[in-house]
């Protein structure tokens, strides 16, 4: 077998060494600059910047008011970049470890990741948002660029006209700094991962007229996972500029290149029954002619922002986002009769599955005007916008889906590519929509306030098949308004409760199959999930934030039933399935002495399935979520030691229902990581050693079995121990 070699050019490792011992040079003799004069112009931009203590942090997710999250009437969680690197966090799944209300669906090497949130799966194409623009998700995560990761729990109706429930995930993209920043970090992990990052930032100009910040990595992958190399390569910037009077450009723009062999999920023996945790390390996609995800993606946006009378402003912001993939993987799925799972003795049917040149794009255009009015005693923080987006999912004619033979789990073989593999047509997509949102927070005193949302969606969705001979198109154009309010109350110093309500709004129609469905074609009515929601916030001592929510939501599903007119057809159905999630998220963060700190979060989560064509899933738990998790970051400071940090970091899990009718659970399962960060600080230069081992214990257990679209179950385990090294300079 060829190996994979993502190269011929420079390694990561290559440039790691000189780079390492340039930045050691450079805090040795490099004198400190002074503190370039900060305009006041800009003080809100740097601000956002800034590392807030948890009582006073702020995110750009919620959108509208400018208070810290500890007096905000949502649930919303922040994950800063420094936190993630001290983690040795590379992913988006290792990013949201932290957040037990978050977790994994269908995330594995060398694939997009993806996320659910209180139980619901988000969608990849309208879920997501890049400093609160819309983006694809269908393309992989690079951390480099981004100062923090928002995670807004619970329905989005206020943010988003159209999206599934389960929240909504924001990437803040770093901007310029008001001192020059230089900054290296080169690490080294599992067999022989290499990275390499550089970024830089600062003003210049005559009174720091220009701002900029640039990020530049380049990757190397030699996972624990066997035959999964990889490499990519990344490079961003973002500028802005001070025109006077009030004004201020931003331009920004991100590129990625990303490849790896992909490593492919287990499933159930004889389709009912859950095996004993597999090594980690196998990859069943290691065939001779085995073919790496290759993801290429250009992201980019500007905006221009008017300061006006009385602290309003104007802004207009245009966002574009083009990624191009080739998906291909040696694919077990299924084993003859069996589907999905796995054959009783391991054995898996392997498919060759290509689908290159898959295009996709994302267009947004945002108007947005916010300000405060005064009437009397009470105050109004008003904000109004307008959202276009553009959305296209392309593809070639065909993709390649072909039977290449049989291989065993424990013992893949090598098997034979076909010359003349089976196609399949593909389908085309296209989503377009206008949202127009007013929101009003009221403050009626110091203690009382009235938030009020309002956001109107017009949408046209089409699709077509590339089969001329049977295109199924399918066009459809509706309209849908999702409110939300809430109240909130400081019952006492540092103190903040409130209670809320909204709707979200997903859409659906029956295929454009006629001899398969009696209504084909039709469009069904928007699908309005629910959701009330209660919190209790308290601020600590020392900037700590301790946190109780209450929530429930109500979601109606499309289904399939029988057509008791034609019994060899059926109808699509708009609710015919529902599921409710009703829970408890329970979170303390703060100081426990000089020396000591703790994070930890809990939530508690009954989802279940309330109605559904099929008698024996109602009232069984919805797949692949769990009724209790926990996580805990415990962090010393070691007393003499100057500038070193020892963080711990425990999670938990209760079991997972793998199938609708609960016959199947994943076990419970809990996982240490260590990890110890020292700072070295002279003057304005500080050198950063990290070193970390994931899964302490190198514990084995299955960690998620989602159910794709496709209706295929999937079982991922756990990585096996991991250990990491890394050092940083600023200077």
């Amino acid at each position: 077998m060829r190996p994979f070699a993502p190269v011929t050019r420079p390694t990561a490792a290559a440039f790691a060494l000189p780079l390492a011992l340039a930045a050691s040079a450079a805090l040795a003799q490099t004198p400190a600059q002074p503190a370039a004069p900060e305009a006041r112009s800009l003080a809100p931009v740097e601000v956002r910047a800034g590392q807030a203590s948890p009582s006073q942090q702020r995110a750009t997710v919620g959108g509208l008011s400018e208070a810290p999250l500890s007096e905000t009437p949502q649930s919303v969680s922040v994950i800063r970049a420094e936190a993630l690197r001290d983690s040795g966090a590379t992913s988006l799944s290792s990013a949201i470890r932290t957040e037990p209300s978050a977790g994994d669906f269908y995330n594995t090497l060398g694939y997009i990741e993806s996320l659910q949130i209180r139980g619901f799966q988000l969608d990849n194409a309208r879920n997501y948002r890049r400093d609160g623009l819309p983006i694809s998700n269908h393309a992989p995560f690079a951390i480099e660029n981004k100062s923090s990761i928002e995670i807004l729990k619970g329905l989005s109706g206020i943010q988003s006209g159209l999206a599934a429930p389960g929240g909504l995930v924001n990437f803040t993209v770093k901007r310029p700094t008001a001192q020059p920043l230089r900054e290296v970090f080169a690490g080294l992990s599992e067999r022989g991962t290499t990275i390499v990052h550089g970024d830089m930032g600062g003003r210049t100009g005559g009174d720091g007229v220009l701002g900029y910040r640039i990020n530049a990595a380049l990757e190397e992958r030699r996972p624990e996972v066997r035959n999964a190399p990889g490499g990519r390569e990344f490079l961003s910037g973002f500028f802005n500029l001070r025109l006077g009077q009030g004004w201020l450009a931003e331009a920004e723009f991100e590129s990625h290149t990303s490849r790896q062999i992909s490593v492919p999920g287990f499933g159930l023996l004889g389709g009912t029954v859950l095996p004993p945790p597999i090594d980690p390390r196998i990859n069943l996609n290691t065939q001779p002619w085995s073919l790496p995800f290759d993801s290429r993606s250009l992201i980019g946006s500007i905006r221009l922002q008017k300061l006006l009378a009385n602290d309003w402003t104007a802004s207009v912001r245009l966002g574009q986002q083009r990624i191009r993939t080739n998906d291909r993987l040696a694919f077990p799925d299924g084993c003859g009769d069996i589907y999905p799972g796995l054959c009783a003795n391991y054995d898996t049917d392997l498919y060759d599955y290509r689908s290159d040149n898959e295009r996709r794009t994302m267009g947004a255009a945002e108007l947005m005007l916010r300000g405060e009015l005064t009437s009397g005693t009470v105050r109004h923080e008003v904000t109004a916008s307008v959202l276009r987006t553009d959305y296209d999912e392309r593809y070639d004619a065909t993709q390649i889906y072909h039977w290449v033979g049989r291989i065993n789990a424990l013992a893949p073989t090598t098997l034979r590519r076909s010359v003349t593999p089976d196609t399949t047509p593909n389908t085309l997509r296209s989503l377009k929509s206008t949202e127009v949102q007013l929101a009003d927070v009221i403050r009626l005193d110091n203690r009382w306030s009235v938030w009020l949302g309002l956001r109107h969606t017009s949408l046209d969705s089409s699709s077509t098949r590339t089969d001329p001979a049977d295109p199924r198109a399918l066009a459809y154009s509706q309209q849908f308004t999702t409110p939300w309010g809430a109240l909130g109350y400081k019952p006492w110093q540092g103190g903040f409760a409130y209670v809320s309500a909204g709707q979200g709004i997903e859409t659906d129609a029956a295929p454009n199959r006629p001899s398969r469905y009696s209504n084909a074609g039709s469009v069904l009515p928007a699908l309005r999930s629910r959701q009330t929601e209660a919190g209790l916030r308290q601020q600590l001592a020392n900037g700590g934030l301790a946190s109780i929510t209450f929530f429930d939501i109500n979601r109606p599903l499309p289904a399939d039933i029988a057509d008791p007119a034609d019994a060899g057809k059926e109808i699509r159905v708009a609710g015919a399935r529902e599921a409710q999630h009703r829970g408890i998220e329970l979170a303390w963060v703060g100081s426990l002495s000089r020396d000591w700190t703790l994070s930890t979060q809990a939530t508690a989560l009954d989802a279940k399935t309330t109605r559904a064509p099929e008698a024996n899933e109602i009232g069984k738990r919805t797949r692949n979520t769990t009724p209790l998790a926990a996580s805990a970051n415990l962090g010393w400071r070691v007393p003499g030691a100057g500038g070193l940090l020892w963080n711990n970091r425990l999670a938990w899990s209760d079991d997972k229902a793998v199938t609708a009718d609960e016959s199947v659970l994943l076990p419970a399962w809990w996982q240490l990581d260590t990890s110890f960060v020292w700072r070295q600080r002279q003057g304005a230069q500080t050198l950063t050693w990290r070193a970390g081992v994931d899964n302490v214990f190198d514990r084995r257990y299955w960690r998620d079995a989602p159910t794709t679209y496709w209706g295929a179950t999937y079982l991922f385990p756990a990585p096996p121990r991991t250990f990491r090294v890394s050092l940083q300079a600023n200077f």
